[in-house]
C-alpha cells in the first residue's frame, strides 16, 4: 500500500515565528523522513519569501497576497484553493490548522477532488463563534447571537471532516459540543523536541547568560512568543512592576517580536515599561530563532495569555525544567499542574499574577521542585516523536477508510 501524501494548508509559516508554525515545521519535517511526501500551501506574507522552496524535506508553496494585516487570510483563500487544485495529483489528504477562514471551503473542495480532510481548531472558540467577535467592539451579546447561529449552520457541513485534532481537552470539548462525533474528535497536544529543549545545567546556564548579555547572578523571569494583543503581556509587565522594587535581583526578559504584526502590542509594551520606571529590569530581545538559548539561561517561565489553545512555548519551557506560572485558561490548564509544576492565576489578574511569581523569585528550591514536575509532565505527554508516530497513524487511518 502506497504511503499517504500530506498537505497542509495553514495561512501562516515559517518564516513566521510562532507555536503553531514551529509545529507544523516539526511534525511536517518528521512526517516527510518517515515516508509521507509533505507539502505546506500557506500565505506569502513577504515578497522576499519564495514562492517555492524545499524546507527540512517539505515541499513549501506560498500564495499571495503579501503585507501585513488580517485581511491577508482572506484574501489568500482565491490562491489557496487554486493550489489544491494544481496540486490534486501530490497529496491524499489535506490538514488544515485553523478553521476560521479556511476550513469550509478547504473541506468542500477536498470532498470535490475525492480527497482526505483532517480539520484542527487552532484556538478556543473556533466552534462556538466567539473568538470572531472576542477583542473587538462586536463582542456584544446581540452580535454574538448571531454569529453563532452562523458558526453552528458551519458546523453542520464542517462535521463532514475525515477527522479532527484538538490540541487541548477544552478544544475537545468544544468539538463534541457542537456535534463532532466522539470518535472523530482525537486529542493531539502540540509536542516539543525533548532533546533540544530541556534543562541547562548550572555551567550552561551561566554560559547561555553571558551568550546572551543577561546578568550573571539574578532570577530571570522569561515570556518567549510573539508580543500580541490577547497574550495578556500588558498584564505582565504591571505585574511585574508590582514585585520589581522588593525583589531587585528579579529581570523581566520578553523574547520576540510583534512588528510586522496587525496585533502586534510591542511599541505599547515598551512604553508601558518606560511608564513604571522599570526600563533597567526589563529586556526586550526582539527575534530570536533559538528560544531554547533564553529557557535555559532562565529561573521561571511565565505566561499570561487571556485566550490560549494550547502554548507550545509553555511547553518548551517546561521541558527546560522551568517553574510556570500561567492564565487559567484553554490549554494552558493540560501543561500546568497548579501548585506542583507552577501556579495558575485568573486571566488579566495582574495582582494574583505578581503573588505568583513573587513566590518563586522568593523560593529556590520551590523552583526546581515545580521544574522536575513540569519537565516528567513534558516528557510524557508532549513528546514530539510521539506526536509524530500519532499524527502518522492519524492519516494512515482517514486514507486506509473505504
Amino acid at each position: 500500500m502506497r504511503l499517504p501524501r500530506v498537505l497542509y494548508l495553514t495561512e501562516s509559516f515559517h518564516p513566521v515565528l510562532g507555536g503553531g508554525e514551529r509545529h507544523i515545521r516539526e511534525v511536517g519535517s518528521r512526517l516527510a523522513a518517515s515516508g509521507l511526501a509533505t507539502t505546506v500551501v500557506a500565505r506569502r506574507g513577504e515578497v522576499a519569501w519564495p514562492e517555492q522552496e524545499r524546507l527540512d524535506g517539505m515541499r513549501v508553496l506560498r500564495v499571495p497576497p503579501p503585507g501585513p494585516g488580517r485581511r491577508g487570510k482572506y484574501a489568500m483563500l482565491p490562491g489557496a484553493l487554486a493550489a489544491l487544485r494544481r496540486e490534486r495529483n501530490t497529496y491524499d489528504v489535506v490538514i488544515v490548522p485553523g478553521t476560521r477562514v479556511l476550513g469550509l471551503p478547504a473541506l468542500l473542495l477536498a470532498r470535490a477532488l475525492g480527497k482526505r480532510i483532517v480539520l484542527q481548531a487552532e484556538v478556543n472558540g473556533e466552534m462556538s463563534g466567539e473568538i470572531y467577535t472576542w477583542g473587538t467592539a462586536a463582542h456584544r451579546p446581540a452580535v454574538r447571537q448571531v454569529v453563532a447561529a452562523g458558526v453552528a449552520l458551519r458546523n453542520t457541513l464542517m462535521r463532514d471532516a475525515d477527522a479532527w485534532v484538538a490540541i487541548s481537552h477544552e478544544i475537545r470539548r468544544e468539538l463534541l459540543s457542537a456535534g463532532v462525533p466522539d470518535a472523530k474528535a482525537v486529542y493531539m497536544p502540540h509536542a516539543v523536541d525533548t532533546a533540544r529543549f530541556a534543562p541547562a545545567t548550572p555551567e550552561e546556564r551561566r554560559r547561555q547568560r553571558v551568550r546572551a548579555g543577561l546578568p550573571i547572578e539574578g532570577t530571570l523571569i522569561t515570556y518567549t512568543g510573539r508580543l500580541l494583543r490577547g497574550k495578556g503581556l500588558e498584564v505582565l509587565v504591571e505585574a511585574f512592576a508590582r514585585l520589581a522594587s522588593s525583589h531587585p535581583e528579579a529581570l523581566l526578559v520578553i523574547v520576540g517580536s510583534g512588528a510586522g504584526q496587525a496585533l502586534g502590542v510591542e511599541e505599547g509594551l515598551r512604553a508601558q515599561v518606560r511608564a513604571a520606571g522599570i526600563e533597567g529590569r526589563v529586556r526586550f530581545t526582539g527575534r530570536v530563532e533559538h528560544v531554547q538559548a533564553y529557557l535555559q539561561a532562565s529561573d521561571i517561565f511565565a505566561f499570561p495569555s487571556l485566550f490560549e489553545a494550547l502554548g507550545l512555548s509553555l511547553v518548551e519551557a517546561a521541558a527546560c525544567g522551568l517553574p510556570c506560572v500561567g492564565s487559567r485558561t484553554g490549554g494552558i490548564v493540560d501543561v500546568i499542574d497548579d501548585g506542583r509544576s507552577g501556579y495558575l492565576c485568573p486571566p488579566g489578574d495582574a495582582a494574583a499574577l505578581a503573588g505568583a511569581l513573587e513566590s518563586l523569585v522568593a523560593d529556590p528550591r520551590r523552583r526546581e521542585a515545580f521544574g522536575r514536575v513540569g519537565l516528567s509532565i513534558a516528557r510524557t505527554r508532549f513528546d514530539l516523536a510521539d506526536s509524530v508516530e500519532r499524527y502518522r497513524a492519524l492519516f494512515l487511518g482517514v486514507c486506509g477508510r473505504s
